[in-house]
């Protein structure tokens, strides 16, 4: 309870916890099924536009990049927990994937990406040296 010793009280405080220091945490949740021939990923991006969102392969590493901008006119809030700023999030997915296996789609506040399967046969050729 708040007294005149402590400003902290563990109901009011829990429930306004992070107003101004917010965790990431809640950002990029991401689920990942496995189909027949790819793979796909949902990953939570809610409000974040499709030219504020970057997507790179590299090294193996699929890194999904947000933006997210704060309002304009925020001087009518009382409270926020909403957080603004920059995210990314790297996910491992192989050395073996190719820019061209990857597609991606963003909408009502989820980022689809599917990543086509790879056949371990083809993997195998890709690393076979032709001798002469």
């Amino acid at each position: 309870m708040r007294n005149y010793i402590t400003t902290y009280d563990p109901f009011f405080d829990r429930f306004f916890l992070r107003a101004n220091n917010c965790s990431v945490s809640h950002m990029m949740k991401t689920d990942i099924k496995e189909n027949k021939d790819s793979y796909q990923m949902f990953i939570e991006l809610p409000e974040v536009k499709k030219e504020d969102t970057k997507i790179t392969l590299e090294n193996g590493y699929l890194k999904v990049s947000a933006s997210l901008q704060q309002e304009e006119n925020d001087e009518d809030y009382i409270y926020r927990e909403r957080s603004y700023g920059e995210y990314s999030r790297s996910y491992y997915v192989g050395d073996t994937v190719k820019l061209e296996d990857v597609s991606a789609k963003l909408e009502n506040g989820v980022l689809t990406i599917s990543i086509k399967k790879r056949d371990a046969k083809e993997i195998e050729k890709e690393h076979l040296i032709k001798i002469a």
